[in-house]
């Protein structure tokens, strides 16, 4: 079955679309849901546990800063899980749209470019919330909650031990398709695929405004600018309109019919 055989229209010749070009239109469609969902909850995390941390950070006093310091944990505990499930659901979606297109195309493409910056970018976000994570510790000893600080640091110990080989595996998975990009050739595009719309004009001003803001909070939570409460939790509720408006923004136009 070739490559370039019709697949998601009918031919000019009135012939019918191939049987798999609907389900793998579905495919595609749950696997852009998937990674909206991701991504959306990748930036409410980061939003979230960056703003109650700086938000310590500026409370008067040490009592002051405990429900802060309490609440950036309670984000982080539930910021772990939550990220995981959605990105495994994520690559669990994208998977399945893969083997559909060679089901459909009987072929095998090699990793995208694209794909593979999108990873290394997800990994650098990961990397950024755990990094948050271990200065738990020096939240609570801040807030004078120094039995929980110590605990929170054993705690740190194994989580930073855990990420670190989780990082050295993804680098060598990362690695490897980076390697086969570079050796596959790219088999030529099946004219009558209609890959799916390109990103919406209307999400793409949020994704880079909700980028910017997330990155001003972060730099902030470095120590490179000193804003105060008020702006960062103007920030942050910008970041979050921003977050919620990229991923749920008006859709483009719709795809070709397959009847």
């Amino acid at each position: 079955m070739s490559a370039l055989t019709p697949r998601r229209r009918p031919a000019p010749d009135g012939l019918p679309a191939s049987p798999g070009s609907a389900r793998l239109t579905l495919l595609r469609a749950r696997a852009a849901g998937a990674r909206r969902t991701a991504l959306l909850m990748l930036g409410i995390s980061t939003t979230l546990l960056v703003t109650v941390q700086l938000l310590a950070e500026r409370a008067d006093t040490g009592r002051a800063a405990s429900p802060y310091a309490v609440a950036a944990l309670a984000v982080f505990i539930v910021t772990l899980p939550a990220l995981t499930a959605s990105q495994v659901l994520w690559g669990i979606r994208e998977q399945e749209a893969r083997s559909g297109e060679r089901e459909v195309f009987a072929t095998r493409p090699r990793p995208d470019a694209r794909r593979l910056l999108a990873r290394l970018a997800i990994a650098a976000c990961w990397a950024v919330v755990v990094l948050l994570g271990l200065t738990m510790p020096r939240l609570f000893t801040d807030a004078g909650l120094y039995g929980a600080a110590d605990r929170l640091a054993s705690a740190a110990e194994t989580l930073a031990m855990t990420c670190y080989m989780g990082g050295m595996a993804f680098l060598l998975w990362w690695g490897r398709d980076v390697i086969v990009a570079a050796a596959r050739r790219q088999p030529p595009s099946d004219p009558w695929d209609d890959a799916g719309p390109p990103r919406p004009r209307e999400r793409r001003l949020p994704a880079v405004a909700a980028i910017v803001l997330v990155l001003a909070l972060i730099s902030a939570r470095a120590h490179l600018w000193a804003p105060g409460a008020v702006t960062v939790l103007a920030l942050a509720v910008t970041a979050l309109t921003a977050c919620v408006a990229a991923a749920f923004g008006r859709p483009g136009r719709a795809p070709r019919s397959v009847e």
